[in-house]
């Protein structure tokens, strides 16, 4: 009895290995979101084999590689970014891919509009419809073993991720490959030949050697996966505000953009809203972003802020600070040290006024003769500073002397030349 309840539970652990090992093995999408999709091209051929193979998307020579695809196979798609592709390897396949770790220098990757497969040219151009847009710049590392064999059809190998989503809204589909400066053992991808069915209906290639390459032949078409994904809005997970003297330092934080390019700082002191600054945003992201902005040099007063965020199509979506930010008078007139002192050739001259008064700011040499005039205005109460350059001026002790109503006060700064 002893030994036939070990033979049933070993029997039981060699099921459950074989069973594992084999499904982990026939996994063709990877854990994902269940906002994604993956659409393989051909559609037909997502449990079957191509009935060929090609080598251009992992050539060791530089390539040119432009797929035609027709709209009905992408119809899944629509609406969705799409993020980036993948490639297997043939059935006949006898080992995974590479044996040894696989460089490319570049691995760039531009999508467009299409004209019909039917209608391909083999001079690369005239196969763009619209703008065509460069979604995947750099290089590219594809580990040992990324590419699985041993199944009809094998596995898909590693996301090759977009730096740049790319909305699809409908229409033929063309995917652009360019690459250069491989390192390592090239591999034929699974494909369909030119004779298959479908071929210039459905989809079509074509290809030339050379990264640069603007006309070429006809290829077979690599079978590919596509990855795509709800668009991704940007959301602020936090919008806050610190005030250090007269300045107000604005920071905020993105749990995911997309097509962000940037943000714009608006404030008002009642609701006129103004530009005060720009921001630039991180295009598209899925991981957190930080930004911050520093507003400078304000009077007294309390103030409103809102940030404006700007995609690159021109649309905008406003975010509002949600609370008032109080920037307080300074209790006294004072004039501060010059920093740097001595200087050469800028330096920092900073003053706070307590109520609103009339400044001027004065710089004499030691014969008492004034060489610049910084400041000649009335100032709200609040803390200031001015840059001053004595980019004009010879090497030696210099005055500076601030006037605010009844206030004054020289202090003394050295220029080095």
């Amino acid at each position: 009895m002893r030994t036939y309840s070990t033979f049933l539970i070993v029997s039981l652990i060699l099921f459950l290995t074989v069973n594992s090992t084999a499904q982990r093995s026939d996994v063709v999408t990877p854990t994902s979101p269940d906002t994604a999709r993956f659409n393989i091209v051909p559609n037909e051929y997502e449990n079957i084999p191509g009935t060929g193979s090609f080598t251009g998307p992992l050539a060791t020579t530089p390539r040119t590689y432009q797929m035609l695809i027709h709209e009905s196979q992408l119809t899944n798609l629509v609406g969705k970014e799409l993020r980036g592709i993948y490639w297997r390897i043939p059935a006949s396949a006898t080992a995974n891919w590479p044996a040894a770790e696989v460089v490319y220098t570049a691995y760039d990757i531009y999508l467009s509009g299409s004209v019909d497969p039917s209608a391909r040219s083999f001079t690369f151009v005239n196969n763009i419809v619209g703008t065509q847009k460069q979604v995947r710049s750099g290089g590219l590392i594809i580990p040992v073993d990324s590419y699985p064999y041993g199944h009809s059809p094998n596995g898909w190998g590693p996301e090759i991720s977009f730096n740049s989503a790319w909305l699809y809204t409908g229409g033929h589909l063309l995917i652009e490959l360019r690459t250069s400066g491989f390192t390592g053992t090239s591999r034929s991808n699974d494909a369909v030949t030119t004779s298959t069915a479908g071929y210039l209906t459905q989809f079509s290639a074509c290809w030339a050697s050379g990264y640069t390459a603007t006309s070429g032949a006809q290829g077979n078409f690599a079978i590919l996966q596509i990855k795509g994904d709800d668009i991704i809005p940007v959301e602020l997970t936090s919008f806050k505000s610190a005030v250090a003297g007269n300045s107000v330092k604005l920071t905020w934080t993105t749990a995911t953009e997309t097509n962000n390019k940037g943000f714009e700082i608006e404030r008002a002191s009642l609701n006129n809203f103004k530009s005060v600054g720009f921001v630039e945003g991180n295009a598209t992201s899925t991981v957190p972003q930080s930004y911050s902005f520093a507003d400078e040099n304000l009077s007294a007063g309390k103030y409103n802020y809102r940030i404006k965020q700007i995609d690159f199509d021109g649309t905008f979506k406003y975010f509002n600070l949600g609370e008032v930010v109080e920037v307080g008078a300074p209790d006294n007139f004072s004039l501060s040290q010059n920093y740097p002192n001595p200087f050469n050739p800028n330096t920092v001259i900073s003053w706070q006024l307590p109520v609103k008064s009339y400044v001027t700011l004065r710089v004499y040499d030691v014969l008492g003769k004034e060489v610049a005039l910084l400041v000649n205005e009335e100032q709200e109460a609040g803390i200031y500073k001015v840059d001053f350059s004595s980019s004009n001026l010879a090497g030696g002790t210099y005055f500076y002397r601030l006037q605010a109503g009844q206030f004054v006060q020289t202090k003394k700064m050295v220029i080095l030349k």
